[in-house]
């Protein structure tokens, strides 16, 4: 072979062989864009989280100033349910 056939030859491989250049504008668009999206969607999110949680909490709230009524099983008052309270409370602690 000669110089110029090998010269040929390596070129011709080269060209084979070319790479695509990189679109560096595109890739950080992109990049940028992922970057914000993913603090827009945590943003949405948070606020979505914020407005279930004060819509529970004045659900429980309401929950709350409900009294419950009293059974109408147990016929004691306050004071007896206390002093029943209180003689069991020191039985289970003698024992």
């Amino acid at each position: 072979m000669t110089s110029q056939e090998l010269t040929r030859n390596y070129t011709i491989e080269q060209e084979d062989i070319a790479m695509e250049a990189i679109d560096w504008n595109y890739a950080i668009s992109t990049l940028l864009i992922r970057f914000v999206g993913i603090f827009v969607v945590l943003g949405i999110l948070q606020v979505v989280m914020q407005i279930t949680g004060r819509i529970f909490a004045r659900l429980d709230a309401r929950k709350e100033t409900v009294s419950p009524k009293p059974s109408a099983r147990s016929g004691f008052s306050q004071p007896e349910a206390a002093a029943v309270a209180m003689a069991l409370y020191l039985h289970d602690k003698s024992t």
